[in-house]
């Protein structure tokens, strides 16, 4: 037993509450944005927070009832009770789920800063209250049905259940690990086609603005001899002129080709990017469309842009 659970309920809890709070996300997003998406991490319908959320809960209820030398079961326990310990704990666990996987992937899938008393991004007042009230509602109300139906699984066959369960959750994890760590590697070259298209601009209008002050002073020269040695003055106008001309045209044309190219190849890659909607980079794009990525959010906001 582990703080009055056994290892196959845990397993169980986590598993079914981290379904149903894959149900409520896409559920209110459906509400919200008027549109049915998958909105977890992971690929399949799962959505871990909430399943390490009730977990906390009711770890924190037991260690309670522990320690005071009180009984603090669900059944016991005063909804604010219930209310304030979700509040304060699966928040805890919004915040550090939140903060891992912004150092760790250096992107924030979903950030609360626009709301008001919030905690770097991470938390907010509003939701906290949120998940204390859902916390109470689903402790109280569903909990005892969901003690219920794992008691009538064969153990045998919840135990094969489990394991073919965690086998794909396992392998879901793995598959969006290197889903996000392929999308941030794709961004960064796409960031360097777009600095690259950056210069080259920037030199073409360098030739441009040299050559022509280069012309300037050697007209300027040229003027003030003007009045000995006016036929070479001409000449030198000429001369500049077409020099100037010829040296425009061969790097704008070498510029233009070489931007061309650098255009194709972020184009490839865009749509290399946004080519799977159910699995893949796209799919993490519509599932967090609030997504702030800490080093490509100019090319995240493009690629938004062309969804």
């Amino acid at each position: 037993m582990i703080c009055g659970m056994t290892i196959y309920q845990i397993f169980w809890y986590f598993i079914i509450y981290s379904l149903i709070g894959w149900m409520i996300e896409v559920v209110f997003h459906a509400v919200t944005q008027g549109k049915i998406v998958n909105r977890g991490f992971l690929n399949g319908p799962i959505c871990p927070v909430y399943g390490s959320g009730v977990l906390m809960v009711l770890i924190v209820l037991f260690l309670i009832g522990s320690i005071l030398g009180i009984k603090t079961s669900v059944e016991a326990s005063h909804p604010m009770i219930l209310f304030a310990i979700g509040i304060v704990f699966a928040s805890l666990i919004e915040f550090l789920a939140g903060f891992i996987l912004d150092k760790l992937f250096h992107a924030r899938w979903w950030d609360y800063s626009d709301r008001k008393f919030n905690i770097n991004g991470y938390i907010c007042l509003e939701f906290s209250m949120i998940w204390g009230l859902a916390i109470a509602f689903v402790l109280r109300v569903i909990q005892p049905g969901i003690e219920n139906i794992i008691d009538m699984i064969p153990h045998i066959l919840g135990d094969i259940f489990l394991i073919i369960i965690y086998m794909v959750f396992v392998a879901d994890i793995v598959i969006t690990v290197l889903t996000v760590l392929k999308m941030n590697k794709q961004l960064e070259r796409m960031e360097d086609i777009q600095k690259s298209i950056l210069k080259i601009s920037d030199e073409m209008s360098e030739i441009i603005g040299s050559g022509t002050i280069k012309t300037m002073d050697k007209l300027e020269k040229g003027y003030e001899t003007a009045t000995k040695k006016q036929e070479q003055l001409h000449e030198n106008l000429s001369e500049n002129k077409e020099e100037l001309l010829s040296a425009i045209k061969n790097s704008k044309e070498d510029y233009q080709k070489r931007r061309q190219e650098l255009e194709e190849r972020f184009e490839h890659l865009k749509k290399e990017f946004m080519y799977s909607k159910l699995f893949g980079t796209r799919r993490l794009l519509t599932a967090f469309p609030g997504m702030k990525h800490n080093l490509y959010q100019k090319i995240i906001d493009k690629l938004k842009e062309n969804k």
